[in-house]
């Protein structure tokens, strides 16, 4: 085996170990914690994730025979399959913690839950295949990719989190993940660059525009909590 698997496999890690690490410098003592956990739930989230895809392959699903079948396969086995059990850390573990105070919060926690999830996948593949998942493109681009649609899925959680939208806003950011999530797989599926480079930059720019909303909606949040606590000390006041 050649040492291109190898170093595939320790992307993740490094970068969720720098990650951590500032985390640990920088952020509250609960917010890293749930930093922390959430990288390690990322990590338990691709064993469902890999048995329901297996599932799918038993039933003769998981195949690239046909353009229906490549687009079922890419879209709803790997996609859906894929985001669905990181959806499921994010929105019932880092959702309620006492550290998710803001937007940018739950976006910080959907990637290290990304970093948990893509470095136990690489980690399946070198085992499992001897390292021949990685001789393909999407071995160096799963990393960024993943980090991209964590960004998508964790800011309308965030923002359901404090609109109080419990059904619709969580469904669109596991919806829009595994679309995106989806399309990068056809490409790769299809071999087709073309789409592949496209599905990069129209990811990356929706990401990067949420990723700036959040900081904004991060600033009016701490405006409005400002706000709320004067007038509660006025209250107390009178």
């Amino acid at each position: 085996m050649s040492f291109e698997p190898i170093i595939i496999v320790l992307i993740a890690p490094a970068l969720a170990a720098i990650y951590l690490s500032i985390s640990r410098s920088h952020a509250e003592r609960q917010s890293h914690i749930t930093l922390r956990n959430s990288f390690y739930l990322g990590i338990i989230a691709f064993i469902p994730s890999i048995l329901l895809i297996y599932l799918m392959d038993s039933f003769g699903l998981a195949t690239t025979r046909s353009l229906n079948r490549t687009l079922f396969f890419a879209f709803a086995v790997v996609g859906f399959l894929e985001e669905f059990p990181k959806f499921l850390v994010l929105r019932f573990y880092s959702y309620h913690s006492k550290s998710f105070t803001s937007p940018i919060r739950g976006i910080l926690y959907s990637i290290a839950i990304s970093f948990g999830f893509i470095l136990a996948k690489n980690a399946y593949f070198i085992i499992t295949n001897g390292g021949m998942h990685f001789s393909e493109l999407s071995g160096f681009l799963s990393v960024p990719f993943h980090i991209l649609f964590a960004i998508v899925m964790g800011f309308f959680i965030s923002i359901a989190r404090f609109r109080y939208s419990y059904f619709i806003l969580p469904l669109v950011g596991l919806g829009a993940a595994a679309f995106f999530h989806g399309l990068y797989q056809f490409a790769l599926f299809t071999e087709d660059h073309s789409v592949l480079i496209i599905t990069g930059i129209l990811t990356l720019l929706i990401a990067a525009l949420l990723f700036r909303q959040a900081m904004r909606t991060q600033r009016d949040d701490i405006d409005h909590i400002h706000r709320e606590e004067l007038k509660k000390e006025l209250k107390g006041d009178n």
